[in-house]
């Protein structure tokens, strides 16, 4: 064997070996948390450092395979690691010294200071590596303002803290890194994360998408509303948008792109329909297990209000492609290989016991924790008993999910440790109040100027960065200012979260559509702006259950039908707006008009209500008698 085959042998077995090791954490960072979420988590001063530690290694060990065989960047990665297990090794073993000790009394040690920099310095790496510099460049200039804030004029000045002080906040407190996004990471998220890893390893990706072709097939457009069906299915699964994409996208685009439509707008409906899986219940995004802490709320309370808004968002994309498809003339495109409803359900319809499971213990009161160990323990006995298939490969199919949740955790948990310090510096230095106070200034007390500016600051904010941490910055500072302009605290939280997960459709850094153009062989630019244009009547959801909060369910049963009913219709009406498309072709005057139809109906009120609905219907009238007039006979 020649020299460079050598190394090459060399190279392929050191990136196997790293790859062997990374695999063997993330299984033992599955059990672990299995075993705290059935007997009960150790203290936050063990849990969340140990958590933090086995997501820092399993991230860095996931290097691609070039970079893993080179030595120099695995012994970067080693003296990381190393970095990690010393800064979060110290606080799992001086936890009671570490619950004792008086904040900013007892002095920080040269130790602790210099471990605590170490884990700041791991973070930002991690941070840089998963998210990019824009969450990196965030973090530094909290920071700053934290250090050096009492240089500042006007209403941002505050008296400025010692870099010892923010230090021993952000590494020896449960209020900085250890903060409530890292806990709740560690506390819920992850057991429902290795929930949905586990249906994904038993096929319940085809088992989703085979349901959603058995129900579309035969349909004007069907393929788009398999896609828009099947995302809508996975997204109470993954909670993850570029995850949908990925999963029902390597069939669903393809399967438009036979239909007719073009490849970019094939991806943009894909995006569009997979960025609902963070807002629609029962396994939503990390972002809406930290909304419960932050508002003090149950999940099921959290998954209760999210259940009207997340249908008329999957109504909104199913408007969108249905018009589309007869704008595009599309006809019903028979689906030969599309399996019957039945035969679907006789096959693989048992894993939707495992759900019903997980949400009756959480209607009934239990834990999102316990009902996710329930739920994985329920789906694991079905898997044994009732398919041949997985029954025969039982441990394979756990050994893959318990392999891949730690992968899809470790990104959002570093985001979430990011998060942390933010929150712990926007309470330290009192910011939160400081930048409200700013806001209802400049709003004048006007709710709807309020939420303009918290979707233009979350759009910036979501930029190329993971829901959860847009959330965490905007719910820390903007949350109370709309809660004192007069926003429901859980309409107020929720309205941020939307505004969140809606930046993968944004331009210019529209994660999902970037990752469904890839799927597509699409342009990525002009995808995103198909996406957006398609998420225009979903971004007013957010505007409508903030002024008529019966549709987050709270109200009347008689409020709630009423406003379920009026807000579909102006979802219809700004469909059509935007598609430009009812009966026949629409013309600018006529688009405009169903717009104007959308924004009456935003509004609560009998009178703006009655005016839209006549408005849509009189534009209705006019397309049929347009229709007629001009059909051949």
């Amino acid at each position: 064997m020649t020299a460079p085959a050598r190394a090459d042998a060399a190279h392929g077995a050191l990136a196997a070996a790293v790859d062997g090791i990374r695999t063997a954490v993330a299984v033992a960072m599955s059990g672990y948390h299995l075993w705290t979420g059935f007997f009960g988590t150790p203290v936050g001063e063990v849990h969340y450092p140990l958590h933090l530690l086995l997501a820092v290694v399993v991230l860095f060990l996931a290097r691609p395979a070039e970079a893993r065989a080179s030595l120099a960047a695995l012994a970067r990665d080693v003296l990381l690691i190393a970095i990690a297990v010393a800064s979060s090794g110290y606080l799992f073993l001086n936890a009671e010294y570490i619950t004792t000790r008086m904040l900013f009394v007892d002095p920080l040690s040269a130790t602790e200071t210099w471990l605590a920099i170490g884990l700041l310095v791991v973070v930002l790496e991690a941070a840089r590596r998963t998210v990019g510099w824009v969450l990196v460049a965030v973090l530094l200039a909290f920071l700053a303002y934290a250090l050096f804030g009492n240089l500042l004029p006007g209403a941002l000045w505050h008296r400025g803290y010692s870099l010892e002080a923010v230090l021993e906040y952000t590494y020896l407190t449960t209020e900085g890194v250890f903060g409530v996004p890292v806990a709740v990471m560690s506390n819920y998220v992850f057991h429902f994360v290795l929930f949905g890893a586990l249906l994904a390893a038993s096929g319940a990706g085809d088992f989703f998408t085979n349901l959603a072709r058995s129900l579309t097939a035969g349909t004007v457009g069907g393929a788009a509303k398999s896609a828009v069906v099947a995302s809508t299915f996975m997204g109470m699964l993954s909670g993850s948008s570029a995850a949908n994409v990925v999963t029902t996208g390597a069939f669903t685009i393809p399967a438009m792109r036979r239909s007719g439509y073009e490849k970019e707008f094939a991806a943009g409906v894909e995006a569009v329909a997979s960025s609902g899986g963070q807002i629609t219940p029962p396994i939503m995004g990390a972002a809406a297990f930290i909304m419960m802490e932050f508002t003090g709320s149950s999940y099921a309370t959290i998954m209760g209000i999210s259940v009207i808004p997340a249908a008329l968002y999957a109504i909104a994309v199913f408007i969108l492609v249905a018009r589309a498809a007869r704008r595009l003339r599309l006809g019903a495109a028979a689906d030969a290989d599309a399996p019957g409803l039945l035969s679907v359900l006789a096959r693989q319809g048992y894993l939707l016991v495992a759900i019903i499971v997980m949400v009756g213990i959480l209607v009934d009161g239990w834990t999102p924790t316990t009902a996710a160990v329930w739920a994985i323990a329920t789906l694991v006995a079905l898997l044994a008993a009732l398919d041949a298939r997985n029954r025969r490969r039982i441990l394979a199919v756990c050994w893959t999910a318990m392999a891949d949740a730690p992968r899809l955790v470790a990104p959002v948990t570093i985001a979430c440790a990011v998060g942390g310090i933010l929150v712990g510096i926007i309470g330290q230095t009192g910011l939160g109040l400081r930048l409200s106070g700013l806001i209802l200034d400049v709003a004048g007390g006007q709710t709807i100027v309020l939420l303009i500016l918290t979707t233009i600051t979350g759009i910036v904010l979501g930029m190329g960065m993971p829901t959860s941490g847009a959330y965490i910055i905007m719910a820390a500072l903007l949350a109370p200012g709309l809660v004192q302009g007069g926003v429901g605290l859980l309409a107020a939280h929720m309205f941020i979260m939307w505004v969140a997960s809606k930046s993968s459709i944004t331009p210019p850094v529209a994660i999902a559509s970037y990752a469904a153009a890839a799927v597509a062989g699409a342009d990525p630019w002009r995808t995103s702006w198909i996406a957006f244009r398609l998420g225009l009547s979903i971004f007013i959801i957010p505007y409508m259950f903030v002024f008529g909060p019966p549709l987050l369910g709270m109200g009347t049963a008689i409020e709630v039908t009423l406003a379920v009913i009026t807000a579909t219709i102006g979802i219809f009406a700004l469909s059509v707006a935007i598609i430009g498309w009812l009966l026949a072709p629409l013309g600018h005057a006529e688009r405009a008009l169903f717009f104007a139809a959308a924004l009456l109906l935003i509004s609560p009120g009998a009178i703006t209500d009655l005016a839209g609905i006549a408005l849509v219907l009189a534009l209705g009238g006019f397309g049929w008698a347009r229709r007629r007039r001009i059909a051949p006979r």
